[in-house]
């Protein structure tokens, strides 16, 4: 091989280790981004029933189908199991709004919401620590003037 053509092959090399650090680095700071939000802003109530429905619609025909689709294999739906779980033992069957100063007498009711709190928080940062394509597309700043034409 070439001297030029060894250039070539490092400088492609290069661009894909440098785009693995970028993909690292996003994933750090979405993650200390989630980190540092403030329990309060996640949800604070969990359906039972809507846990069981997001069982039974990932366990069904088409929640299998699609995921066939998209992975090549079926789904387990293990996700959906432990969110199951979790309502079951901290949610309650429907959400139901409470009086404030009722549930800030109620010391079990604020334990269960701050469990619930935090069960979404997480949720949220086990997924931006998996990544998604966030981790590699560029957001766009500005709206394209004639997208599929320039």
């Amino acid at each position: 091989m070439k001297d030029s053509q060894i250039e070539g092959l490092d400088d492609l090399e290069s661009l894909f280790t440098n785009e693995e650090l970028q993909i690292e680095s996003r994933r750090k700071r979405a993650y200390e981004a989630v980190r540092e939000n403030d329990i309060s802003s996640f949800p604070s109530d969990m359906s039972i029933i809507t846990a069981f429905d997001e069982v039974l619609a990932c366990f069904g025909l088409g929640g299998q189908v699609r995921n066939y689709y998209r992975y090549g294999t079926y789904n387990l739906c293990e996700d959906a199991r432990k969110k199951l779980w979790f309502a079951v033992k901290n949610g309650s069957m429907s959400e139901k709004r409470m009086d404030a100063e009722k549930m800030a007498k109620d010391s079990k009711e604020m334990e269960r919401r701050a469990k619930v709190q935090q069960y979404y928080k997480d949720k949220l940062m086990r997924d931006k620590l998996a990544g998604s394509s966030e981790d590699v597309w560029e957001e766009r700043k500005s709206l394209l003037t004639r997208p599929f034409r320039e």
